[in-house]
């Protein structure tokens, strides 16, 4: 944020991910982490919800991006409890504009501590050229016509219930960050940053732009997250999952 020219306080600790995420997907379990540079590759080591911050935000701007972690966890928490069908039916609202721009703070933030990589090859983490972080995480307004999530979940797709949250840069051919590919409690999403990813990956092409809910069936009732949107266009993306039966690990 420093080109912003409004630091103030000093370098504070930041978490790469939240960590009132990590507390709620670890519930009485552990959080693990895979797919750095300083693991092997295919290998995951729990850690705690305090071992995963670096020292690059100033104590002004942790402050102001502050509320996007709680936009976060509240949303994470609405999907978790859909999809864990809760004995009442239940509805949740919250701000598909801040889950964007808190998965963009975290890719940022993961970037430029070095923690991004290829198999084991350690990332530069620099940015498309046209990827404008600091007003993105700003203003809602400048996000470019087509830029924002992506649900790539197909009619017909299974998907398994945990607890994990998964990202994975997407680079072009200069090896500059573009998008995010995020699971999110076994839900797939692609965070498009720059507008020349939207013809180079064909998942894209079926995919939901900024879908307006996510409802979940079971026979003890339905559940559903609402997503608000304040882009001025018309969002009837309506994702409906229906339990099929419980899952117990062997």
């Amino acid at each position: 944020m420093s080109e912003a020219r409004a630091c103030d306080g000093g370098i504070s600790g930041e978490h790469l991910i939240s960590e009132s995420v990590i507390r709620l997907l670890a519930g009485d379990g552990q959080f693990t982490i895979g797919g750095t540079p300083w693991l092997p590759e295919g290998e995951c080591k729990a850690v705690g919800p305090k071992s995963l911050t670096a020292n690059c935000l100033c104590e002004r701007h942790n402050g102001a991006l502050s509320p996007l972690d709680e936009a976060a966890r509240y949303i994470f928490g609405a999907l978790k409890s859909c999809l864990e069908k809760a004995a009442d039916a239940s509805n949740y609202i919250g701000s598909g504009h801040d889950l964007e721009r808190w998965l963009l703070k975290t890719l940022k933030a993961l970037a430029v501590s070095q923690n991004l990589a290829r198999g084991r090859r350690r990332l530069a983490g620099t940015f498309a050229s046209d990827v404008r972080i600091l007003e993105m995480l700003e203003d809602i307004g400048v996000w470019p016509p087509g830029t924002g999530l992506y649900c790539v979940m197909k009619a017909g797709d299974l998907t398994l219930n945990h607890s994990r949250f998964q990202i994975a840069p997407v680079t072009n051919g200069s090896e500059e960050i573009c998008a995010l590919w995020a699971d999110i409690l076994g839900l797939s999403f692609v965070l498009v940053l720059e507008t020349s990813v939207l013809t180079n990956l064909p998942q894209l092409e079926s995919a939901v732009f900024r879908p307006r809910s996510f409802s979940t069936r079971h026979p003890s009732g339905s559940h559903e997250l609402l997503l608000a949107w304040d882009d001025g266009n018309p969002h009837r993306g309506e994702m409906t999952l229906e339990f099929l039966r419980d899952f117990e690990a062997s």
